[in-house]
């Protein structure tokens, strides 16, 4: 698929399945042995609104991680839902090397591990709870 100019990933990158055999799932395009940089949804050190932006004219479900903007060590899962757009802390457990989404979600060795796993299952998270990451 064609990578959108200027933003660095393709619809595909982004989890989309366009219900085509030819098409994976989300959870098959990602690739959880590579590091987050090189991830096609992760877009570094974006604002809430840019990521609004970018996640604006694709369908519910759509998603991207981010830099966190108030705390230096942690994420963002910017989300496209029914109701509008929601942003969810990613935080490092440094005690145990792991990865929390929200406060509820179990553990992950990696970001790429832990979106992978909420392609295939609902999200944890008040809101969502009917959602898996575009499937």
């Amino acid at each position: 698929m064609r990578q959108r100019p200027g933003l660095g990933l393709s619809l595909v990158g982004l989890g989309m399945n366009l219900n085509n055999p030819e098409n994976p799932s989300s959870a098959d395009v990602i690739d959880v042995n590579l590091p987050l940089e090189k991830q096609g949804w992760f877009h570094g050190a974006i604002t809430r609104v840019e990521a609004e932006n970018v996640l604006r004219m694709l369908r519910e479900g759509s998603f991207l991680v981010r830099n966190s903007e108030s705390t230096k060590q942690d994420y963002s899962l910017s989300l496209k839902s029914a109701r509008g757009f929601m942003h969810m802390r990613i935080q490092r457990d440094g005690a145990d090397e792991c990865y929390i989404l929200g406060q509820f979600s179990k553990p992950f060795h990696s970001i790429p591990e832990m979106i992978r796993h909420f392609c295939i299952n609902r999200l944890p998270i008040r809101g969502a709870e009917h959602m898996c990451l575009l499937q």
